[in-house]
């Protein structure tokens, strides 16, 4: 079987993940690695035998690889996927899929002009969580109400990150992993109101603590409620979810789900059957992509989260 032939662009955390994982499968071979940090880009590159390249846009035009894995910040990755599909790379992109909606556009359309697989880091594709959820969804009606609430104390595990608006953008989106399943639990949405708070914002784009709220009206009927709070006065970490639906309510308890109904209470029961991971599904895409147009259901359903996320700026 002949290998898929990859590069990774970015050296940090969820490259090195994703580096280790496609290095460790028979249908993978990692060809290069680029990074505009040389220094780690080039310890990564020597550690798993791959050539290192500076520049990101000379490892996409390289002949040799069929599609590139893009771990950069934020603001980079609808640059890089559209740089990587005009070259007719296949791509894999860590969420969120850009930070410009005409971005997001351009890439859904050119992938499907050039019968790309694009696939953006959503882990929901191989959840059974949310398959499960999905499907209970189904079962109790129409939504009524979809809230999220999330609340973390001092600066989180992310500060350089999470409190610098410059760099990872409104909170909204850069909790999109938030957004991403409800939009494909419930589709897109008819109009997005926002309201958000920073406390202590200064002119570098850092600040002491942020409250971030949208209030979403789908298409097809119901709201959906988000509310992330940081940096707050609290003890612990608090993040609740519900689904309340005209014949039943999921809820979350403790990183549980039930399901209520006028008949009681019940847990939701997860399947534990075995999943491809992510890079798994990416890898056979591609192989399908020789014979018909790939699927790009779950870049259509990113795109349509970034469009709710970026209305919170």
């Amino acid at each position: 079987m002949t290998k898929i032939k990859v590069g990774i662009i970015g050296s940090g955390g969820m490259a090195r993940h994703h580096l280790a994982r496609f290095s460790a499968m028979e249908t993978a071979e990692v060809v290069a690695v680029a990074s505009r940090n040389e220094q780690t880009g080039m310890q990564l590159a020597t550690e798993h035998k791959v050539a290192f390249i500076p520049e990101w846009l000379h490892l996409v035009e390289r002949e040799d690889i069929d599609g590139v894995v893009i771990c950069t910040h934020n603001d980079s990755h609808g640059e890089i996927t559209l740089a990587a599909l005009q070259v007719d790379k296949h791509v894999f992109v860590e969420y969120p899929l850009a930070s410009d909606v005409g971005e997001g556009e351009a890439a859904l359309k050119l992938a499907g002009e050039r019968k790309r697989v694009l696939r953006v880091s959503h882990p929901e594709a191989v959840s059974n969580t949310h398959k499960a959820l999905k499907e209970k969804i189904g079962e109790l009606g129409d939504l009524l109400l979809t809230s999220f609430v999330r609340l973390t104390p001092g600066r989180g595990a992310r500060p350089e990150i999470l409190f610098n608006l410059p760099v990872s953008g409104t909170p909204a989106h850069f909790f999109i992993y938030h957004i991403y399943p409800i939009v494909d639990f419930f589709g897109g949405a008819a109009s997005v109101k926002k309201s958000a708070v920073y406390e202590g914002l200064r002119e570098n784009g850092q600040y002491d603590r942020f409250v971030n709220t949208l209030t979403v009206e789908f298409k097809r009927g119901g709201i959906g409620q988000w509310t992330w709070a940081g940096g707050i006065a609290i003890n612990a970490a608090e993040e609740h979810e519900r689904y309340v639906l005209t014949e039943g309510t999921i809820s979350d308890a403790g990183g549980e789900w039930h399901c209520t109904t006028p008949a009681g209470v019940t847990p939701l029961l997860i399947p534990d059957s075995p999943q491809p991971t992510l890079q798994e599904l990416w890898l056979s895409e591609i192989r399908d992509a020789a014979d018909q147009p790939p699927n790009l259901g779950d870049a259509a359903v990113a795109l349509e989260a970034i469009r709710i996320s970026l209305a919170s700026g």
